[in-house]
């Protein structure tokens, strides 16, 4: 094989030539370095995950609460309210007051002065003027002893009414005349006081004007 012979001109050619080619490979080599240098530097990856955190947070938050926020109130508070209203009791509700209960029925001894107190309340009860307990025993004592059942059928009135009756021997028709509806009966002790007292008040003013004397009434 037969070399050629390079001329000093040649080998000027290809210097410069090859001068040429190692600095385009120096350029070509550079000039990404040198972008890559001036370039912004990479984010960190705490940085990123920083941002994506609050990026996230934000992109999250909002829909949640509100939607979360308007969702959980209807949800809770319309049942909560019913299911309250029906099951806690009323705290101010006030019971219905008691009726107040019926006095107890007054009793009396059965005896003369019980049946004398009880003609005397039934008296005042009716508005009669009422004479004193001793009044009332003394004249009981004068007409029949304290008997309720006595009846005379001797006297003058035996003839003229059918005689005279009860405690206080009124003939029927005065007692008809003066006793009160429910004192009806000529032989109660009580019926006949009441009318007795009513009838001395009427004709004399007063039953105590006639309580102590021994004549008839």
């Amino acid at each position: 094989m037969r070399l050629a012979t390079r001329t000093p001109a040649r080998l000027t050619a290809d210097l410069i030539m090859a001068s040429a080619v190692a600095g385009m490979v120096v350029v070509t080599n550079f000039v990404p370095a040198l972008a890559a240098d001036h370039s912004s530097p990479a984010p960190s990856a705490s940085a990123s995950a920083k941002a994506d955190a609050k990026a996230g947070a934000k992109t999250d938050a909002k829909p949640d609460a509100k939607t979360g926020a308007k969702t959980g109130a209807k949800a809770d508070a319309k049942p909560d309210t019913k299911t309250d209203a029906k099951a806690a009791p009323k705290k101010d509700a006030k019971p219905a007051p008691a009726k107040p209960a019926a006095p107890a029925k007054k009793t009396y001894p059965n005896n003369l002065n019980g049946w004398i107190a009880e003609a005397q309340d039934v008296l005042r009860s009716h508005g009669d003027q009422v004479p004193p307990a001793s009044a009332i025993y003394a004249r009981a004592m004068t007409e029949s002893s304290g008997n309720p059942d006595a009846q005379n059928h001797w006297d003058g009135n035996q003839a003229l009414y059918g005689g005279t009756y009860g405690l206080l021997q009124t003939i029927k028709p005065t007692f008809a005349e003066w006793s009160l509806p429910g004192h009806k009966d000529i032989l109660n002790p009580v019926d006949s006081i009441i009318a007795g007292v009513r009838y001395a008040n009427d004709r004399y003013g007063s039953f105590t004007t006639i309580a102590y004397t021994k004549a008839g009434y």
